[in-house]
């Protein structure tokens, strides 16, 4: 009877391990399939610094940063914490690797914990070790950014670059805000922007950059962006003509760096209304100056007011409101003040002005005097100082304006009625 009953149990045993033992069969090596794991709030774009433009993007599966990927395979979510117990690392000439460890959010920072799963708690890679910020894509460049900065102007889809008569523009297309900002400081990324030269045709130029804008002063800075340059030792490299191109590339870039403090316009310091002496008069109006006189007229963006102390004796300007005007054609010159200029010209070269024939044609040299200054006759800048409620001085620049003298800005000028 014993005997029975231990082959009994035997056989028992035996029945209830057989589901297990079939179970173990079935499941095969672990999977490979990527696991939507990571939820919404933790995915997006991550970076340590600007130049790591485009970013790290993770998404639901795992993370990709320059030619590296990692995708999860196997986990579960703890609370707010992605918990990774499989996942395969893998740099674009590296063998993979094997991890597990952890992904979690806080604030605006990334917290990645990673290990080889065989490498005795070893770091899967230094790379993930640091601080990994959170950018944030904008669809146009912030308000607080918008403006005027010296020959810089900023606008919701690029920025205009205004030195003298040469205008080029930047189209920002990838804006990304980086967690540094809030209501008065910006901290933005450009990832990708294409130069566009003054007749609007969008060249072969690209860069990346950031902009800054803390307390009143904006600070740029544009390189040529990573994926433009080859690998070091690459065909590419080696490449007498691409590497001449992005030369040319990095100097178009470099020109779009600097520090400026922001322009503003105050309206209220300005006169309200026109003021005219006899037939010259001043109206600001629609942020533009319009100078009128019979002889010459003059429409001009008008940039920056700023108010010069009356103590600095040494500027033209002194105890007056100054206007800083964007360049602007005249949109009309009278006979005599094209004769101021031509005069003004045979100065410059130092011919005798006495008995000039107006109906002459001037030397070459004039001519191309006459032709240059014709473009520059309008005003860089304006000086309006209140002497009353209804009485004004005016004064204009730069020094050449005052020389030609088309428009005489002596003597006081009176506002009009209401």
């Amino acid at each position: 009877m014993p005997h029975r009953r231990s082959a009994s149990i035997f056989a028992l045993a035996s029945t209830l391990l057989s589901p297990l033992t079939a179970c173990k069969q079935d499941e095969g090596p672990p999977s490979t399939e990527p696991l939507e794991l990571i939820p919404a709030e933790i995915q997006g774009i991550y970076g340590r610094t600007a130049e790591d433009a485009p970013g790290m993007q993770v998404s639901a599966t795992g993370l990709t940063f320059k030619q590296m990927t990692l995708t999860i395979h196997a986990g579960a979510m703890e609370g707010d914490t992605v918990r990774v117990e499989r996942a395969t690392l893998k740099w674009e000439k590296t063998e993979p690797k094997t991890c597990s460890g952890t992904i979690a959010r806080q604030g605006d920072r990334l917290l990645l914990s990673l290990y080889q799963v065989d490498g005795a708690q070893e770091r899967c890679e230094a790379t993930l070790d640091a601080p990994w910020a959170r950018w944030e894509l904008l669809g146009s460049l912030p308000e607080l950014v918008r403006g005027r900065y010296g020959n810089l102007l900023i606008e919701p889809e690029g920025m205009r670059l205004d030195i003298d008569w040469i205008t080029t523009s930047m189209q920002a297309a990838t804006i990304y805000e980086l967690p540094d900002s809030n209501d008065e400081r910006a901290d933005l990324l450009i990832r990708d922007a294409k130069l566009v030269d003054s007749t609007g045709i969008v060249g072969d130029f690209e860069c990346s950059g950031t902009m800054k804008l803390d307390q009143g002063t904006l600070t740029t800075k544009f390189w040529v962006p990573e994926r433009l340059v080859p690998e070091i030792g690459s065909e590419q490299d080696k490449d007498a003509a691409l590497q001449a191109k992005l030369a040319e590339n990095e100097l178009a870039c470099i020109k779009w760096s600097g520090s400026a403090t922001k322009w503003t316009v105050d309206p209220a310091k300005l006169p309200k209304t026109k003021i005219s002496k006899g037939a010259v008069s001043l109206e600001i109006r629609a942020g533009q100056a319009l100078l009128d006189s019979p002889d010459l007229r003059c429409e001009l963006p008008l940039w920056r007011t700023e108010s010069v102390p009356s103590k600095d004796t040494w500027d033209p300007a002194a105890g007056a409101e100054r206007m800083t005007l964007g360049k602007a054609e005249p949109s009309m010159i009278g006979d005599a003040c094209k004769l101021k200029l031509r005069i003004w010209c045979e100065r410059e070269a130092g011919n005798e002005v006495g008995k000039i024939d107006a109906a002459s044609e001037p030397s070459e040299m004039v001519g191309d005097c006459v032709e240059d200054q014709t473009r520059d006759l309008c005003p860089d800048q304006l000086f309006v100082r209140a002497i009353s409620d209804v009485r004004y001085k005016l004064g204009a620049g730069p020094d050449s304006f005052n020389q030609i003298a088309c428009v005489d800005t002596t003597g006081d000028f009176l506002a009009a009625k209401p």
